[in-house]
């Protein structure tokens, strides 16, 4: 045996984190053997058909993979997509592949939702990555979502086909290039819908520069409760009062039971970038002869959607080189707009419906001389003066809401 080669295995024994298995598998080790020697956190997933090692892209979909990694050890809060209660319990253990297209142009095995159906997941939602280097190629692992920036836990594997109309809607984090785990996707797709299982999770690094990626410093929302007391005048409301405001850039989130069997989640509450006014939340109509609750807190360390817009200026492009700006006042629905093509003095708003969530916000805004308008903008960056991102507008024309254009958004801090 190469020096080299002793060393790699050397340092994946040092670095591997098997819950059940104390050192490292032999195909590991024929692996390092048999590749050229460069940082690679590996994942195997232990399934009803077989295993299958998974090198995760952590350089390249940093907080896709931490996530993945969290989950499945327990080493991160999430909420229970059933009952509400924050737990550290891991996920994808036990879970069946409750999603398996088999066509001969869309192969694709879904889980990781925590209740065995399409719906499910951490209680949270995060940006995707996307890298011109990671496509929908044969056999890798996705994040599945809902739209745009709403990363979860479910994940799928693609088979032996490229699935290019994915590319740039869905993160890749981890490439399966091992034929023997090659084979076992094959029998997953095969087996259809909640015919195979993960049975079991593990972890393992080749050198140090895999061993120090950090799965816990990836700015991933944080999940907890919320300190306070509930009041109850029974038949009108029950109200949570907490000990300390919500915290800016948080999503309280609420969930009822009549008896701790069967649960119903009653909605959230996003508390935006910008001082905390919220101390109270009224959760029902305290109808129910007993009610019990669970509210979760959700803390995104990167949200960029404000709490209010007063006194801020908002810039959208649109018609391609065409923009238009808001002004609003100190109240945030009220102000005055200009458009860059049209030479006129500012146009007076008169109402402005605005609602966000940690990575994107929507305004309807009305005027006194253009139809209302609809923009919904996709949050992505910041300075120390503005945030940016992306918008899609659409003007109201008596019946429906028409899509009119598109462009970058930019808005005072």
């Amino acid at each position: 045996m190469s020096k080299a080669v002793a060393i790699a295995i050397d340092m994946i024994a040092a670095c591997a984190d098997f819950w059940r298995i104390p050192r490292v598998k032999p195909f590991l080790i024929l692996l390092a053997a048999s590749t050229p020697l460069h940082a690679e956190l590996i994942a195997t997933m232990e399934t009803s058909k077989g295993n299958i090692i998974i090198e995760l892209q952590y350089a390249k979909a940093p907080k896709a993979v931490a996530n993945f990694i969290t989950l499945a050890k327990g080493t991160r809060t999430r909420v229970d997509p059933i009952s509400g209660a924050v737990t550290n319990a891991p996920l994808y253990i036990g879970e069946k592949f409750f999603r398996v297209l088999d066509e001969p142009d869309f192969k694709i095995a879904q889980t990781g939702s925590g209740t065995g159906t399409n719906v499910g997941g951490p209680g949270y939602t995060f940006r995707d990555e996307f890298d011109p280097t990671l496509t929908h190629v044969p056999y890798v692992l996705s994040m599945a979502n809902s739209g745009q920036d709403t990363n979860g836990s479910q994940i799928f594997f693609t088979g032996n086909i490229d699935i290019p109309s994915l590319d740039n809607v869905h993160t890749v984090f981890g490439l399966v290039n091992d034929p023997e785990s090659r084979a076992v996707i094959d029998a997953i797709h095969t087996a259809g819908k909640d015919g195979t299982t993960i049975t079991g999770m593990s972890f393992a690094c080749t050198d140090s520069a895999a061993e120090s990626f950090d799965e816990q410093g990836q700015k991933l929302p944080i999940c907890s409760g919320i300190a306070g007391n509930l009041t109850v005048t029974p038949g009108s409301k029950a109200e949570y009062i907490f000990s300390a405001p919500q915290p800016s850039g948080s999503v309280l989130l609420g969930y009822r039971s009549p008896d701790l069997r069967s649960w119903s989640k009653l909605g959230e509450v996003y508390q935006g970038i910008g001082s905390s006014t919220a101390d109270s939340i009224v959760l029902d109509a305290a109808t129910l002869p007993t009610a019990f609750y669970n509210l979760p807190l959700v803390i995104y360390q990167d949200a960029l959607a404000p709490e209010s817009m007063a006194n801020r200026t908002l810039a959208l492009g649109w018609f391609g080189d065409k923009s238009i700006t808001f002004a609003f006042d100190a109240t945030g629905k009220g102000g005055t707009a200009v458009l860059s093509d049209i030479p006129l003095q500012p146009i007076n708003i008169t109402k402005v419906t605005y609602s966000k969530a940690p990575y994107k916000a929507t305004w309807v805004i009305e005027t006194d001389f253009l139809p209302p308008l609809r923009f919904r903008g996709f949050l992505k960056s910041e300075d120390s003066t503005y945030v940016f991102g992306t918008n899609t507008s659409h003007e109201w024309n008596g019946l429906f809401w028409e899509p009119v254009s598109s462009g970058e958004l930019a808005f005072t801090k």
